[in-house]
């Protein structure tokens, strides 16, 4: 099974949207981490609609886990220790009620801060969580962690070196186009992509510009390869970021777009494997 991290270089492409988007429609089941270190959990106030409580599980019980006890991957999903949240098995929300997943999907969500003053002192979770994220894919489970904004020499780097796939977000415009470029040469991230590249580790996924057309191809030639560009779909990307109500989900162009992202990726992730077999 595949890890996945979802990031930016710069700007506000919507990560976390696109993350809780195509958690929902992954053909597997999945885990869905919100481990943004620059803004709090917008999952609990968007995607669950403030229908939970933070002790319901989040990044910051699953990192005061990891430091007083040895955990096992399978622990993440122990409904007992609540350090995630199984989407699949809460009940009916009938007053705010959060976007259906299909049936039969399991899906689990471990929302990000509740606070931002508990960032520097999780340092230690980042070189822990690789390993146990590792231990789930071997388990059959995927994972997509939604890194946010990535920083200049960023503590939370180890997950995108150990990561299968790493999805850069960005905006289909000029303005990202060479906001990516120029962070991409910086020294931490140089060599990570240049060596990503030819495996097909690195992918950009671009959310198309309400200001201008833009053509895919400037940035394939000059930044990543592009998985594919998403819509400018406010309405139908609030589903996923805001818990929007969607009564006629075949209409929703984000939403298809995104069930299109997986199915490229589930063909890549196949290709992959053959290559490995194969070698």
């Amino acid at each position: 099974m595949t890890v996945y991290a979802m990031t930016s270089l710069a700007g506000a492409p919507g990560v976390t949207t696109a993350a809780t988007a195509l958690a929902v429609h992954w053909p597997r089941p999945v885990v869905l981490i919100e481990a943004d270190t620059s803004a709090a959990s917008t999952v609990m106030a968007g995607f669950f609609r403030l229908n939970l409580r933070p002790t319901a599980g989040g990044i910051e019980r699953l990192s005061f886990a990891i430091a007083r006890n040895a955990l096992e991957a399978e622990d993440i999903l122990d409904p007992e220790l609540s350090l995630s949240i199984a989407v699949h098995e809460l009940p009916e929300l009938r007053d705010y009620p959060i976007p259906a997943i299909p049936d039969g999907h399991r899906m689990w969500v471990i929302p990000g801060f509740a606070s931002l003053s508990m960032v520097g002192g999780v340092q230690g979770l980042w070189r822990t969580l690789p390993l146990l994220l590792g231990a789930l894919g071997a388990g059959g489970i995927d994972v997509i962690v939604d890194l946010g904004r990535l920083g200049i020499d960023d503590p939370r780097l180890a997950l995108i070196d150990s990561a299968d796939r790493v999805i850069i977000n960005a905006e289909a415009s000029v303005v990202d186009l060479n906001r990516s470029y120029r962070r991409l040469d910086l020294p931490d991230l140089n060599q990570r992509v240049a060596a990503g590249t030819t495996s097909e580790r690195f992918w950009a996924l671009l959310k198309a510009s309400a200001h201008e057309k833009f053509r895919t191809r400037e940035f394939s030639d000059h930044v990543l390869p592009v998985l594919a560009t998403l819509p400018h779909d406010p309405l139908g990307a609030a589903v996923f970021s805001h818990g929007r109500p969607d009564p006629k989900p075949a209409r929703n162009a984000y939403r298809g777009a995104v069930r299109r992202v997986v199915q490229d990726l589930q063909v890549l992730d196949a290709r992959n494997q053959d290559r490995s077999v194969t070698a």
